[in-house]
């Protein structure tokens, strides 16, 4: 055989031997290198919810989590009883039990006319005017004082927000968020039912307890009563 020969089919060989080296080499390298997860965004659900809503979704457990050093997050979608939470690097929104607070806008009519009928048959624009001023009052109260969020992650259906019991601080001790609002005429007694953390009352005696502030808070004509009639 020719040497210029030899030496050509020496050449091909050395260069597919370099071929199938590297090739193992970054084969190797590929499956121990290690990539990052991505967090996919959530979808909302038209005409209910919106894509930031939240991060990645939770998973639902049996017992209550306190989020450490909940702080609250400016957003339009926040009412009295509706708020976005950062703790740590999340941010979800939270719906409270027991409490069902007036509505701020009219992209839900039929709450706003039910809410109305309860409310001594007040006026959609006097259901909003209280409910902004509810959230107002929420807005600041949890500016000022010392709050504790309570979830289980219960998620509320047809969205990625989730139900919570929200303790904030006052001079006689913690007091339920839910409390306050119906205290004050801002609320009725129309939500989502749990039993209480870390209390000693029954879900039954709570309920009661709520209708009677809830009675006191129609006999002092406390925030939305003062605007109605009867």
């Amino acid at each position: 055989m020719p040497f210029r020969t030899v030496m050509l089919n020496l050449s091909i060989t050395t260069v597919l031997v370099l071929v199938i080296v590297l090739g193992g080499i970054l084969l190797r390298e590929s499956k121990s290198k290690v990539v990052p997860a991505v967090k996919a965004p959530v979808a909302g659900v038209p005409g209910r919810t919106l894509p930031d809503e939240g991060g990645v979704p939770k998973e639902a457990v049996d017992r209550f989590q306190i989020l450490p050093s909940p702080a609250l997050v400016e957003s339009r979608a926040n009412e009295a009883d509706t708020l976005r939470i950062r703790y740590g690097n999340e941010e979800h929104i939270f719906v409270l039990y027991f409490a069902d607070a007036l509505e701020t806008t009219m992209n839900h009519p039929q709450l706003v006319a039910e809410q109305g009928r309860y409310f001594g048959k007040a006026a959609d624009k006097t259901i909003l005017e209280i409910g902004n001023e509810a959230a107002v009052y929420v807005a600041q109260l949890l500016k000022d004082q010392h709050f504790n969020i309570l979830t289980k992650w219960e998620r509320v259906p047809n969205t990625v927000r989730y139900y919570a019991v929200i303790k904030v601080q006052q001079p006689t001790g913690p007091v339920y968020l839910a409390d306050l609002l119906i205290h004050k005429g801002y609320a009725w007694v129309h939500g989502i039912p749990t039993e209480l953390p870390d209390d000693n009352r029954d879900l039954p005696t709570y309920v009661v307890e709520l209708s009677t502030l809830a009675k006191k808070a129609r006999e002092s004509k406390a925030g939305i009563w003062s605007k109605v009639t009867n």
